[in-house]
Formats: C-alpha cells, structure tokens, sequence
C-alpha cells in the first residue's frame, strides 16, 4: 500500500499528527484515496504474562497455549494445558491506557484430564468461541463450545466425545497440533482436523499411532451449545516412510471454504501439501491435492517430525497463515535453510509459489518443543515470522507481493521477543487475526503472540506492531 495523498489542506502529511483525533497509523483511506502513514515496528504490550483476574497465571504445564480473537465482544480468548491435568482459558479486553490486556477469572474447559494439542477459533456466525482437545482416560479427541459474556466469563455446552481413542479401538488420536479447528465463517460449521485412530497407514512400523489425516464437521446447537457431528473423511494419503503426519487448517474467506496443509505424502518421504475441502452435505471433501514441487527436502516437521532446523515443526502452532491482502496462504517449511511458500487457492485448485523466502529469523527446533510461528498482519500487510536461535527469540518481517516477489524488511535486524530459547514453548496463535477490514482493531495495528515460558511453566504474550 502507498499514500495517494502528499497533502491535507495545503499542510504536508509530516506535520500532521492525527485527523478528527486519528493517528495516521489508524486510518487507511480518506475520501477512498490510500492513506499510509510511516509507522516503527514495536511493541505495544512487551512480552509479559497473561493473567487471571490481575494474577500471572502459574498452573500452566508443559506448552501449548493457544488463542482466538472474539469480534462480537472485541476479547481475546487465551487456552492453555493445566499442570497435572484439565485445560483452562481467560478472556481479555485490551486497555488503551496501560497499553496491555485486562483478562477476566479463569474459566474451565475440561477438569482433570489432559488437554493435548489444544486448538480454538472463534465463530462470528453464533457469536461463539471452539476448542478441541485430545485427553480422557481413553485417549479421546473432545470438541466443546461455549458463549462468551460481556464480563469475560464462558457459558460452555456439554462437552463432545467426537472420537473414542485406545481404550476402544487399540490406537491413539493423534495429529491435533493447535491449528486443528477452523470455523467456516459464512455458516457457523466448523472442520475438525486430526490423525484418526480408525484410518492406520498400512505398511507402518508404528500403526498405533501412525494414521491418515482426517476431517470431521461439526454443528452448534445455539440454544444450549451442544454439538453434533458429522461423518468423519481422508483429507489426505499417508506413507509408512513417515509415521506421525501433520495436518492443519484454516478457513479461507475469498472462496468460503477450508484450506489444510500436511506433510503425509502418499509419495516416498514427507514433503508439504495443500489441498481445499468443502462441506459435502456434512462430510469434509478434499480436493485438488497439491504438492510443493521443485523444492526436495522441504517438509513441515521432517520425516517422522525430526527435523532440527524449521521455522515452527511439530511444536509451533501457527505453521501457515492467510494474507488476507493478496488472497494467499503462507507457510513455513523445515530444511537445512528453512523457507516461506505461498500458494494461492483458486476455488477450483491450490497453485504453488515455488521459489520461496528464505528465512533470517531464528529456526532451531527440538523435541521439546522450541518451535516457533508465521502470521500475517492485516493494517500493515506484513508477514510476521518468529523463532528460536538457540538463546532468544528472533523475529523478522516481511512482504509478498505475488509471483515469487518477496522482501525482508529486517533480515539483519532482527527483533528480540525474548532473551530465552523456550521462552514460547509450544505456543501460537493460529487463528488471532485483531484487524478486519472495515478498520476496527483489538489493539491499534498489533498482532497477538502467545506461548509458554518452559523453564516456570507461566503464559506469556506480547502484542506487535508490525510497522508500516
């Protein structure tokens, strides 16, 4: 985006502060003419803790703290596993004065058992917030939906057993790794994404575990937020050369659908797909199942997610976003020198760009969960992408600009969230988009990032602005 005005009443744009009590940085168009104002990266809220009713939330376990942003109520909603088991979640509004966020009490999600690879969305349809979790004695997949109020408290529904897991059919759900729920925001149906414990890979040395990535629709009941489901379908085909095949998802507004990405490959070894999926008279149908060509080596989290080196692997949750600017999908991949790929759906085919960015910020991944994120700010069109170096937390921006044009805006100065290497262990925000388009925000022009920090188990956040 570039300024169409030099000029507002004979007065340069440099010697104007705000209009009608607007920063530059808050208005995009006057009189419909392009209006950009020049704005530094930094951040509003510097990486801190999330709280519970003012506290720093101390009960968090070992990762995965994901959120969604709540339109209606203009909250975020934050989710995150409890130590020694349950999952709980806080809502917040952000507080212009302090320039951070005032979250709500805790309000519980499931009790006591685990609540593994949890992920949400935020449905502005029925104006209601989603999770999904894998946990239960039986290893189970769960789905529960609730109402946010305007006192930061959670009306939950009865939760969902949507998957009986080994207890029952002698594998585990797997495969639900934070970015596992997206809600079509048209019709309020919701798409479901896992590894399903009834569609083993055959041929694997690890067939309890090792599954087909799988879909499932489900439906909100408003008047008590109960859910039905739909029937469960292969979204993508699996190879016994990589057992443990990720699955991901998002909701594509430009063509009303559902876009997922995965590394199952029914090729030989991992490497990165993208397909579209559409609601078939309430079963998930996949198509046009598109491969990243020209680029051997490049996986999501390495076969079997062994890769060392990525920009997110198995354990960052946001491992592509949509550029709701340019109408494309990004995603991180994991290499010897990690990359950004676009691809574009075009409501009847997925189209790969195939050269990629290479990327500056900080890429080393492990086992215990040092991955980091991707994410696209909607005010600034700009690529947000984080990472561990091995000691802190970098971040680097970015531009696309379609047909392979990229541009790093930082690559040799990078942004420091944190000075610790799990200081966003196992964390992400997936589905957080703060700006819509009709130009109200949550927080100005930021993005929300959220994670753990490994060594005190505490949630953090940060709010960023990506500059302009």
């Amino acid at each position: 985006m570039a300024n169409q005005i030099d000029k507002i009443n004979t007065i340069a744009l440099a010697s104007i502060e705000k209009v009608n009590t607007l920063t530059d940085a808050n208005i995009e168009n006057l009189n419909t003419l392009e209006f950009t104002g020049t704005v530094t990266p930094a951040f509003t809220t510097a990486y801190t803790d999330v709280e519970a009713s003012g506290s720093a939330i101390s009960d968090g376990a070992n990762g995965e703290v994901t959120s969604c942003y709540d339109e209606d109520n203009n909250f975020i909603y934050v989710q995150y596993r409890v130590d020694g088991g349950g999952g709980n979640a806080v809502v917040g509004a952000f507080n212009s004065s302090n320039n951070d966020i005032d979250f709500g009490a805790k309000q519980a999600i499931e009790g006591s058992n685990a609540f593994s690879g949890n992920s949400c969305d935020y449905d502005t349809v029925n104006n209601r917030v989603w999770t999904a979790w894998i946990g239960g004695s039986g290893n189970q997949l769960f789905a529960r939906c609730g109402t946010i109020a305007s006192d930061k408290t959670i009306s939950w529904g009865t939760r969902k057993t949507i998957k009986e897991g080994y207890s029952t059919h002698s594998a585990y759900n797997q495969g639900l790794l934070g970015m596992g729920i997206a809600v079509d925001q048209t019709d309020g149906k919701v798409l479901l994404v896992w590894n399903s414990p009834t569609d083993s890979i055959s041929g694997s040395d690890n067939a309890a575990s090792s599954h087909h990535p799988t879909g499932i629709i489900l439906t909100v009941d408003d008047t008590d937020n109960s859910i039905t489901q739909g029937s469960e379908a292969r979204l993508f085909e699996g190879n016994a050369d990589n057992n443990f095949p990720m699955v991901k998802v998002l909701y594509d507004p430009d063509n009303e659908e559902w876009v997922c990405i995965s590394d199952a490959n029914d090729g030989s070894g991992p490497s990165i797909e993208a397909c579209r999926v559409t609601n078939s008279s309430g079963t998930p149908a996949a198509a046009n199942v598109t491969t990243l060509g020209s680029n051997s080596g490049h996986t999501l989290q390495g076969t079997e997610h062994n890769a060392t080196v990525g920009v997110t692997g198995r354990y960052g949750a946001n491992t592509f976003c949509y550029d709701s600017n340019n109408d494309v999908f990004i995603v991180g991949s994991a290499a010897s020198a990690p990359k950004l790929f676009a691809f574009e759906n075009t409501g009847s085919g997925i189209t790969w760009d195939t050269t990629g960015q290479v990327v500056s910020a900080g890429t080393v991944l492990s086992q215990d969960g040092k991955g980091g994120g991707v994410m696209f700010n909607h005010h600034r069109n700009r690529i947000l992408v984080y990472g561990s170096d091995g000691s802190d937390i970098t971040m680097e921006l970015l531009t696309y600009g379609g047909s392979d044009s990229w541009t790093s805006l930082n690559s040799s100065s990078l942004i420091e969230i944190i000075d610790d290497a799990t200081g966003l262990f196992k964390g992400g925000v997936p589905q957080v988009k703060l700006q819509k388009a009709d130009g109200t925000d949550f927080a100005g022009s930021a993005n929300l990032i959220t994670g753990l920090k490994y060594s005190s188990t505490d949630a953090k956040y940060c709010l960023f602005d990506a500059g302009s």
